[in-house]
């Protein structure tokens, strides 16, 4: 880092309080651990690149993925096991066996056609999280904001 962040310590209390915020939501929202966390997170993520548009809003999106057009969009683009086990950068097994368990708690769908995608009733677990989990990061750069660190952060360079 090239800049310094005044308040540093603080700033990185938030952030630790934020993970484990995000870490507890997943574990009593979704009640999965936090590998499969992540992994619904590359899931969403790749959901969200691929076959939403930019600005989409909130409402939108949530439509979106409820549509019966989504296996369409994602034969398209599909995301492998072999390709999440290579972002998170964990074996494919680990992956493998995650998966499974969250096709149990109707979170995700996979097949070999089109690979990975939210269940259709992902909805009602995730649209809950998903709004606790910005109203956590409205909390966390508030708390930036609030000991002048956020412009900062936002105007570190490599």
């Amino acid at each position: 880092m090239k800049k310094k962040i005044d308040a540093y310590s603080e700033t990185l209390y938030h952030l630790i309080n934020f993970r484990i915020e995000q870490f507890k939501q997943s574990k009593n929202m979704i009640g999965i651990d936090y590998d499969a966390f992540m992994i619904l997170q590359v899931i969403g993520a790749h959901y969200l690149k691929n076959n939403t548009k930019e600005a989409s809003s909130w409402d939108a999106v949530w439509e979106q993925a409820r549509s019966t057009k989504v296996e369409i969009l994602y034969s398209k683009k599909k995301l492998t096991i072999f390709a999440v086990a290579s972002i998170l950068e964990i074996p494919r097994e680990t992956v493998r066996r995650k998966i499974e368990y969250l096709k149990k708690k109707k979170l995700i769908n996979h097949s070999a056609k089109l690979g990975l995608l939210p269940h259709e009733k992902a909805e009602i677990i995730m649209k809950p999280f998903a709004a606790n989990e910005l109203n956590s990061l409205s909390k966390f750069l508030i708390q930036l904001k609030n000991h002048k660190t956020l412009d900062q952060i936002l105007n570190l360079k490599d």
